[in-house]
């Protein structure tokens, strides 16, 4: 039997009691991917699954596993793929993905063998926007290539495999001399150096890309590996407006900059990158980049190696204790620049784009703006799990309100996912009250929602910062108790289930935000660790959890709930896996 065949049959063992796997849809030497189908739900899935070689050694398996569980935090960004589970059985460790019709971009080339200038520039501002939003997250991807980007029917750019790269990125008893991963057509050259590559190691990768889109062609060639990889090293890339004299000539300088050899001459973030393509997009004619001032960063890192350089070539002609004295020095000089420009790029940052509106309009209602800088998180008392620290978060768009049930039934029609269970004694809850909250949702169903809206789940910080703004108040209206501003168990607050998502105006938290106390608990994307005993006392609710669990804010209707729920430092967990009438969420996008 061949060995992906084997494969199959041994993860339909492992997952067949939910899905129906049907057939090989990719892969390589490193994993298979398979698609499945939901047995209650009709819905598609892709399952990547380790190759069984590499699942014999154990520290592949742990670093597999990791950062898959890391990457799948990056869920509900719209362009980057969904990782709903991560499993293990019959020997087999797989992940369980969203499932994205239509082709990689490798195969968009293979056949067109390159695309206008404008699409090309759609694409790469989808994947810079994926790359912005893993970046800030402290996750590189290390594999970027075409063949990790899927374009749907729509025409919108999807990123698979963040973080997995660097799980096989070491070398095994299994791993052949001298493999590396990755294909050297794509790798920036500190990486092809060994090293480990930071965020700028992305950007060098879409360089590759964006050069291959315009023109067709790669920008380093050669018959052998070594031979591609001493040009990435050392040879120059062509510009693509040589190539072809009708590009847009700022694009060809976008390129350029992010085929830098040295990572402090690129963009030194996917912002950066996505200001320029804004410019290009604009007809401005310029991609702004030769006239804007490195950032403090590039300067620091060009201080940096021209120091190093210079004690290295002071070091061949100088005695010791002259070299050491100016070795001294020259460490002293590049200790006091380097924090100089560390310090100008924190003031930077906290200087605020005051052209944000206050107020977006989304297809699935208002936003509002959570401003970037430092607040306080968390609870001063003793021994708190959550204790107080104050934490610094970028500029953010938060809903207004809880996502409705208007909503979610929209995106049900729209995607033909399966409608939330009605809460006991409503059987037409969905349908006759369009404006209440959604409820009865995993945490895969909400971000699903949020990924189809264009936008993601909040983390447990970001939805703290959104309910007590910068003064560290404990509820969203201030420091006093409940008084008719929070939809609280009973129905002395006038409501006896759930509530409009528009009610209790006077319960807004400083950003205008509604219902942040009260109503439904809401899904954060932050990881919940949970104890034995909170397994035990869910055991009697669910008839089966998952071990994952994600944390849940804001406190509910629930009957006997206690005020202390709707203190916005306040946390809880709850299986992801699991559904509640008493659970529901709202979103959040970036400002940028």
């Amino acid at each position: 039997m061949p060995a992906r065949e084997h494969t199959r049959e041994l993860l339909a063992t492992a997952i067949g009691d939910k899905y129906e796997v049907m057939h090989r849809i990719g892969g390589g030497g490193m994993a298979n991917v398979f698609l499945a189908r939901h047995r209650r739900t009709g819905g598609l899935f892709a399952v990547k699954v380790l190759a069984e070689h590499l699942a014999q050694e154990r520290s592949i398996v742990d670093r597999f596993l990791q950062e898959a569980r890391t990457a799948a935090t990056l869920s509900g960004h719209p362009n980057i793929v969904t990782i709903f589970d991560v499993g293990e059985g019959q020997g087999l460790h797989y992940l369980i993905m969203q499932y994205v019709e239509g082709e990689d971009l490798s195969c968009r080339l293979e056949r067109e063998r390159r695309v206008p200038a404008g699409q090309a520039i759609q694409i790469m501002r989808q994947v810079a926007s994926s790359l912005l939003h893993a970046h800030g997250r402290g996750i590189v991807h290390r594999d970027l290539k075409p063949g990790n980007i899927r374009l749907d029917p729509h025409g919108r750019a999807i990123v698979l495999d963040f973080g997995i790269a660097r799980a096989l990125d070491e070398p095994t008893t299994l791993t052949a001399v001298g493999e590396r991963m990755g294909t050297p057509y794509y790798m920036a050259p500190e990486r092809i150096r060994g090293e480990r590559g930071d965020p700028r190691t992305d950007l060098y990768s879409l360089g590759v890309i964006f050069f291959e889109l315009l023109t067709g062609k790669k920008p380093f060639a050669g018959e052998t590996w070594q031979a591609i990889e001493h040009a990435q090293l050392h040879s120059p890339p062509p510009s693509p407006c040589e190539m072809d004299a009708s590009l847009p000539g700022a694009c060809c300088d976008a390129v350029l900059r992010l085929l830098e050899k040295n990572p402090s001459a690129r963009y030194q973030s996917a912002a950066d990158l996505l200001e320029d393509l804004d410019r290009i997009e604009a007809g401005s004619g310029e991609s702004g980049w030769r006239a804007r001032r490195p950032t403090p960063e590039a300067e620091a890192e060009t201080i940096r190696i021209t120091a190093a350089e210079t004690i290295r070539t002071t070091a061949a002609s100088e005695s010791p204790p002259r070299l050491r004295q100016r070795t001294w020095a020259l460490a002293a000089s590049l200790a006091v620049l380097t924090v100089a420009a560390l310090a100008l790029w924190l003031w930077l940052r906290s200087k605020q784009d005051s052209s944000l509106s206050g107020e977006i309009q989304t297809s699935t209602g208002p936003m509002r703006l959570v401003a970037g800088g430092e607040f306080i998180f968390g609870e001063a008392a003793a021994e708190s799990p959550n204790p107080r620290q104050t934490v610094f978060l970028p500029d953010f768009y938060i809903d207004e309100r809880e996502v409705s049930n208007s909503f979610y039934r929209q995106f049900c029609e729209a995607t033909g996912r399966a409608q939330p269970e009605p809460p006991e004694g409503d059987p037409d809850y969905l349908r006759t009250k369009p404006d209440h909250p959604v409820a009865n949702v995993s945490l895969e169903d909400a971000r699903a929602f949020a990924a189809w809206a264009g936008k993601r789940l909040p983390t447990e910080q970001e939805w703290e910062k959104a309910a007590r703004g910068t003064d560290g108040r404990v509820y969203p209206w201030g420091n006093t108790g409940p008084a008719g501003q929070a939809n609280l168990g009973g129905a002395q607050d006038g409501f006896a289930q759930a509530a409009p998502v528009d009610a209790f105006a006077g319960g807004a938290s400083p950003c205008r935000a509604l219902n942040m106390a009260g109503n439904v608990w809401e899904w954060t994307s932050t990881t919940y660790s949970t104890s034995e005993q909170e397994i035990l006392d869910m055991r009697s609710l669910l008839p089966s959890i998952s071990a994952a669990w994600h944390v849940i804010k804001g406190g509910s209707f629930a009957p006997r709930t206690d005020e202390l729920w709707l203190r916005t430092y306040m946390r809880r967990g709850f299986p992801v896996t699991g559904k509640s009438p008493f659970i529901g969420f709202r979103c959040v996008k970036n400002a940028n």
